[in-house]
């Protein structure tokens, strides 16, 4: 309990100064675009699940991770590099989904999907869905959600970046109107080091190419949207090295959707996501075990939203399939040459869901509910077939209280089937050798979320208690030193606080903080892995003529009490910053920093985890075309 105590006086004080701040004149925020909404409800005033433009903070970020963990309860989990992943809630893994735009972005890797291969400069916003969001998302989305949306320039715009730390670079050039638009980056960096001067295996080079448009088909609405991507010599950064080096020499992946507009109104979107990953791990002096893995995803989603007798409805039917999942192992010994290959696995999978939901409102209160049906079947090459389904569910209150408070309550159930490599393959992985099990379990999540929000007319606040029941959870564990297997052991609970505010400040300046806590025990009272450590931030932003500033301070407590297997983490206080300046004719000139204190420390629980990079000075030069 004292844990959760801990940033609670932080959380207070900041909270406290929200009201009061009743005379600066209103901010003219920057919105920006975001996809309509999965369901007949959403709450698109909420702070804690707006959309966030990687345009809007105070240093660059390199990755969708780096965006993410900016936001209250959202913390990097797994080893780190450019394919670090993040923990919603304390939860992580394959339970936080990824979305494009309407496409759900699947990874074979144990870790959990990254869309590390989406350059940050190419996302218009990224929306963070916490807990359980299965009737809208479907399977995987047990956890919370995080949702892509593609960036469509308007004019002819390009942008040049350095950054010390690494000489991380960053090229692009994107162009378009509102019926097209193109756009291109390249980023790379070398190997950095932490603030105490060890080497970290983080160097990474990656091409992104997008394209979107909008047309009639048939006399219909239509767009779509393309994204091609490609990765090389990505070093995965973690403790072992370099006694044992990881890398990924390759990773391509291939995605597009095409959404129509039907008639009587059903909207339709067709998608797909080819993926390529090549995976090295090499034991110097012993062995080089390469692995190839390719799979293919594709689906359809048909949706119908409608209002009859005062009641909004949104109903439909998603179809995904994935095809050709396959993984090829080589594994070379470095001594006698000898080289020995292996399929590890070929497997393919198919998916139905139905889903409905409603809304309705009662003069003050506000009520909604919904249902998903799921079913799956798996396949794998000389093994049984799997099929699963399950049902989700939520229901919502909201009471409008006075003119500026808002209570909420949500209980919202989630479901994950495991995926086709936990059930199926068995081979060499960046952790180690993994044996997979077919005879896993789906999880099950239960969450209970109580919310208020106050809205003044410079100022609002949001704050959220909230707790989740987890069932069936599949582990990671260890069978010996060299190998690891699934299982269904976890049943556990979650609970904690978050809070985020706002403040609209005098001359143009805004200001924005928040924080969270958590404790995460199972039914033993033994820590569940990748626990969010408490933290509590507070950010600075705004602009006057041609200068513009943002400043972010954020203070993370450390965490002692950590699951089996993981290592504590330590406090740390990290500060980026930014100051740009417009220099006429489109072109603007931008220098910031990231972790200014140059603090040390370690970027998560996990065993594996390295410390966090040393202090990085950059410079940004960016130039758009003035509207017309």
């Amino acid at each position: 309990m004292y844990r959760l105590l801990r940033p609670l006086p932080c959380l207070l004080a900041l909270l406290a100064a929200l009201p009061a701040a009743a005379e600066p004149p209103v901010l003219e925020h920057i919105t920006v675009r975001a996809r309509e909404a999965r369901g007949a409800w959403s709450n698109v005033d909420s702070l804690l699940t707006a959309p966030v433009s990687p345009r809007l903070q105070p240093a660059p970020v390199l990755s969708l991770a780096d965006l993410a963990q900016l936001q209250p309860s959202i913390a990097l989990a797994g080893q780190g590099g450019l394919l670090q992943t993040v923990s919603i809630r304390g939860i992580s893994g394959q339970q936080v989904a990824n979305f494009w735009s309407n496409l759900p972005i699947l990874s074979d890797r144990r870790a959990g999907t990254a869309s590390s291969f989406i350059d940050p400069v190419m996302l218009e916003s990224l929306e963070v869905l916490r807990g359980p969001a299965s009737v809208y998302y479907g399977n995987g989305a047990g956890g919370g959600v995080l949702q892509l949306s593609p960036y469509r320039p308007q004019g002819v715009e390009w942008q040049l970046q350095w950054g010390s730390e690494g000489n991380e670079n960053l090229q692009y050039v994107g162009a378009g109107n509102e019926q097209w638009t193109l756009a291109l980056s390249r980023r790379g960096a070398d190997d950095s080091n932490t603030a105490g001067g060890d080497s970290l295996n983080s160097e990474f080079e990656q091409y992104n190419l997008q394209l979107t448009g909008r047309f009639e088909l048939a006399g219909q609405e239509a767009e779509f949207e393309q994204l091609i991507s490609e990765g090389r010599d990505i070093g995965k950064s973690n403790s072992r090295y370099p006694e044992r080096i990881t890398d990924y020499p390759r990773e391509r992946h291939w995605l597009g959707e095409l959404s129509v507009v039907l008639p009587a109104d059903w909207d339709a979107s067709v998608y797909y996501h080819y993926q390529e990953l090549d995976t090295r791990v090499e034991r110097p002096g012993e062995r080089i075990n390469d692995v190839e893995s390719e799979s293919l995803d594709w689906g359809l989603r048909l949706v119908k939203q409608r209002e009859l007798a005062d009641v909004e409805f949104n109903w439909g039917l998603e179809y995904f399939g994935r095809r050709n999942v396959e993984s090829r192992e080589r594994e070379t010994a470095l001594d006698s040459g000898e080289i020995l290959a292996q399929h590890t696995l070929d497997a393919e999978q198919d998916g139905v869901d139905l889903f409905a939901d409603a809304y309705r409102q009662f003069g003050v209160i506000g009520l909604a509910v919904g249902l998903r049906w799921a079913w799956q079947d798996q396949q794998a090459d000389g093994q049984d077939a799997v099929d699963d389904s399950a049902l989700s569910g939520f229901i919502r209150a909201d009471w409008q209280a006075g003119e500026r408070w808002l209570w909420s309550l949500e209980l919202a159930q989630g479901t994950r089937f495991a995926g086709v490599s936990e059930r199926y393959f068995t081979g060499t992985t960046g952790r180690g050798q993994v044996l997979g099990n077919s005879r896993l379990d789906p999880e099950d999540t239960l969450g209970l979320d109580l919310g208020l929000q106050w809205r003044g007319e410079r100022s609002q606040f949001e704050v959220h208690a909230w707790g989740m029941r987890i069932d069936d959870y599949i582990e990671r564990v260890d069978v010996s030193d060299e190998l690891q297997t699934f299982l269904n052991l976890t049943e556990g609970e979650i609970f904690g606080l978050e809070a985020a505010g706002s403040i609209a400040l005098r001359d143009g300046w805004n200001l924005d903080l928040g924080g969270q806590v958590l404790e995460a025990e199972d039914n033993s009272g033994t820590p569940l892995a990748d626990a969010v450590a408490p933290s509590a931030f507070i950010a600075l932003r705004g602009q006057q003529g041609v200068w513009a500033g943002a400043l972010r301070f954020e203070y993370r407590f450390s965490e002692e009490d950590v699951a089996p297997g993981e290592m504590a983490i330590d406090s740390a206080s990290l500060l980026r910053a930014s100051l740009s300046r417009e220099l006429g004719h489109g072109l603007r000139l931008e220098l910031w920093g990231r972790n200014l204190l140059d603090d040390s420390f370690r970027l998560g629980s996990d065993s594996l985890a390295t410390e966090a990079p040393e202090r990085s000075l950059g410079i940004t030069l960016a130039w758009q075309q003035a509207p017309r």
